[in-house]
């Protein structure tokens, strides 16, 4: 089975070290709203973070009362934190198809945060039927990853020297589809649940304003986008998935 990244040995040495990134930043870390709104009732569901790095998610979750949580965690270091300092069950690998071969029918839910955008291009797609066979049948996949319609999208495209592919909330929805996802709906689109009540209303009427904006430059200049895809542009897309 292909590795789900590319170059692993040499691009994500000493990663998190170069990235300026340890277990301290996330000491703060809380379940943002939109998760929060859509995590099981039960605290008994099996719970799977693909990527899950330090932990941050995985730990926040088990303080709320969860007890079945998973991790899948590429770096040692960071695998290795989450096992001996937080008590976390998190398995060290690279291979998302290998594990999910062995975890079929698994998972009610499956967090994967900021990990797509590190795959190749010609993987995202196999990987996702991947995930979605891990899924049990009422299963929802939680997906978050920069957003190339941002206004700062080729910051977050270069700012990670491992991404290799920037997506778009119309290319997210065609490789989710493509791997046999039905139901997609994006979450919090203009970043406003978990704002206060007159900081919300500010930034709505900037964002009114801002694509007003930018459909006048695009009528003027002959430009715009694709008619069938969502037009968001903050600067993470947040995606609920089910079979």
């Amino acid at each position: 089975m292909p590795d789900f990244m590319a170059s692993t040995n040499s691009i994500y040495h000493n990663y998190f070290t170069n990235r300026g990134v340890d277990s301290s930043t996330y000491q703060s870390y809380k379940i943002p709203t939109y998760l929060q709104q859509i995590l099981p009732l039960n605290k008994e569901a099996s719970i799977l973070d693909i990527g899950c790095g330090f932990g941050q998610m995985l730990f926040a979750l088990k303080k709320q009362g969860y007890t079945s949580l998973n991790g899948l965690e590429l770096l040692p270091e960071a695998a290795a934190y989450c096992k001996e300092q937080l008590n976390l069950s998190v398995e060290q690998g690279r291979d998302i198809e290998l594990y999910a071969s062995r975890h079929h029918d698994r998972f009610d839910l499956i967090i994967m945060s900021h990990v797509l955008e590190h795959l190749t291009k010609e993987s995202i797609i196999d990987v996702l039927k991947s995930i979605s066979q891990m899924l049990r049948t009422d299963g929802v996949l939680v997906l978050m990853v920069p957003n190339g319609q941002s206004p700062n999208h080729s910051y977050w495209m270069w700012e990670d020297f491992t991404h290799h592919t920037l997506f778009t909330a119309g290319s997210l929805l065609y490789v989710l589809k493509s791997a046999g996802f039905s139901k997609v709906e994006f979450l919090d689109p203009n970043d406003l649940l978990d704002k206060p009540p007159l900081k919300r209303l500010f930034k709505q009427f900037f964002q009114y304003l801002y694509r007003l904006n930018q459909r006048f430059w695009n009528s003027v200049n002959s430009s715009g986008y694709h008619y069938a895809s969502p037009v968001i542009y903050t600067w993470e897309l947040k995606i609920k998935a089910t079979k």
